[in-house]
C-alpha cells in the first residue's frame, strides 16, 4: 500500500512538472542531459493581468526629440506598421489591378518588410485592424500581388497572428491594442515619471544595466517567431511588459534538432536566447551587436567571429561583408 501511494505521488509530481514546462519535450530532454537552467525560475509577469497605463511616445519625444526623434521616423521598429504613402509601389500595385483596386481606398496602414507588404484597415471595433488577404511580394523593384482573385478583408487574422509584434499594449483576452506599430512602451515598459531625474528607472537605459535575461526577454517578445503563449496559444506573449520574465509563459523549442531546421535568421535569434536563458551566458545579448535607436551596424562589425552566433551568417574567415547565401522564411508571417 505504501509503495502504491509513493508511486502515485511521484506520478502526480511528474505530471505537474510536465504541465508547467515552458519548453518542448525535446528541449526538456536536452535540459536534463546538460543540466540547463529553468527559464521560468526568475522574475515576474503580467499574464492575465490588466496592462498598466503607460507614457506614450509623444510624451517621451518631448524630451528625447533631439537624439531619438530624427532617427525614430525611419526606425524599423516604428515602421512595423506604417502609412500607405510609405509604400508607394505596393499601393500602386493594389490600385492598378482590376481585381484589387476596390480595396485601395480602404487601406489605412501597411506592414511588412523587404520581401512582402500587407495591407490593413481600421476595424469597426476599437483597437483592432482588418488584414487584407492580398499580399504584395517584393523582389527588387518588382511588386507582384498574390491572392488578387480572392481578395477579402479578414477581421481576425491580425489580432490572432500579428498584433503582438506589430502593435503596442496588446490585450490578449480582448485581442485589442492601444496603438499600431511600436511605441516606446514596447521596449522600455511602464516608465516612472521621475526617470528624468533617475535614468535607472527605465528599462534598457544605459545607467540601469539590465541583466542579460531581461534584455533577451524584451527583444524575444517579438523576435522569436516559432513560439507561443502557453496560457493563450497565441504566437505572441500574454500581457508582456518590459522587465517581465517572458519565459514564465512563452514557450519555445530550443533543441538542437529544432534549431537546425530553422532558417539562419530565426536560428540566430533562438540560439542567443538559449545561450542566455538556459545556459546562463551573460556577455552577449541582442544589444551587444544591434543599436536599435541609432540603426548603426558598428557594434555588429566589432564582434568577434569566433562566437558561434556570428558564423550562422558570416564565414569564419574573409571579409565580414561577404555573407553566406541563405533565405529567411516565416510560416507565421507568411513569406
Amino acid at each position: 500500500m505504501l509503495i502504491a501511494t509513493a508511486l502515485a505521488a511521484v506520478f502526480c509530481l511528474l505530471s505537474l512538472t510536465q504541465q508547467r514546462s515552458l519548453i518542448s519535450p525535446a528541449t526538456a530532454a536536452q535540459q536534463n542531459s546538460k543540466k540547463l537552467r529553468d527559464p521560468a525560475a526568475w522574475g515576474g509577469d503580467h499574464v492575465g493581468k490588466t496592462l498598466p497605463e503607460y507614457m506614450t511616445g509623444s510624451e517621451c519625444l518631448f524630451c528625447h526629440r533631439e537624439k531619438v526623434g530624427p532617427a525614430w521616423q525611419t526606425n524599423r521598429h516604428r515602421l512595423t506598421v506604417r502609412l500607405p504613402e510609405d509604400e508607394p509601389a505596393a499601393m500602386a500595385a493594389l490600385e492598378q489591378d482590376e481585381q484589387t483596386k476596390q480595396f485601395a481606398a480602404d487601406v489605412d496602414f501597411v506592414m511588412g518588410g523587404r520581401n512582402r507588404v500587407r495591407y490593413l484597415r481600421r476595424s469597426k471595433a476599437y483597437g483592432k485592424a482588418d488584414l487584407l488577404s492580398v499580399a504584395c511580394a517584393v523582389e527588387g523593384a518588382e511588386h507582384a500581388l498574390e491572392g488578387a482573385a480572392t481578395g477579402r478583408w479578414d477581421t481576425t487574422k491580425f489580432a490572432d497572428s500579428c498584433a503582438g509584434c506589430h502593435a503596442t499594449a496588446v490585450d490578449s483576452e480582448l485581442r485589442a491594442f492601444a496603438a499600431v506599430g511600436h511605441d516606446c512602451y514596447s521596449c522600455h515598459g511602464d516608465v516612472d515619471v521621475d526617470h528624468s531625474e533617475d535614468p535607472k528607472l527605465v528599462h534598457l537605459a544605459k545607467a540601469r544595466k539590465d541583466s542579460a535575461a531581461v534584455v533577451i526577454s524584451i527583444c524575444a517578445q517579438c523576435h522569436i517567431r516559432t513560439g507561443k503563449s502557453k496560457s493563450t496559444g497565441l504566437p505572441y506573449p500574454n500581457q508582456f511588459v518590459a522587465g517581465d520574465n517572458l519565459f514564465r509563459d512563452f514557450q519555445a523549442d530550443f533543441s538542437d534538432e529544432h534549431l537546425q531546421r530553422l532558417n539562419p535568421g530565426d536560428r540566430h535569434v533562438l540560439e542567443n536566447v538559449r545561450d542566455v536563458i538556459l545556459q546562463g551566458q551573460t556577455r552577449v545579448t541582442c544589444l551587444s551587436c544591434h543599436d536599435v535607436h541609432g540603426q548603426s551596424n558598428q557594434k555588429h562589425r566589432r564582434v568577434s567571429r569566433s562566437r558561434h552566433l556570428c558564423v550562422t551568417c558570416h564565414f569564419p574567415t574573409g571579409p565580414k561583408s561577404k555573407l553566406k547565401e541563405y533565405e529567411v522564411k516565416s510560416e507565421l508571417c507568411e513569406y
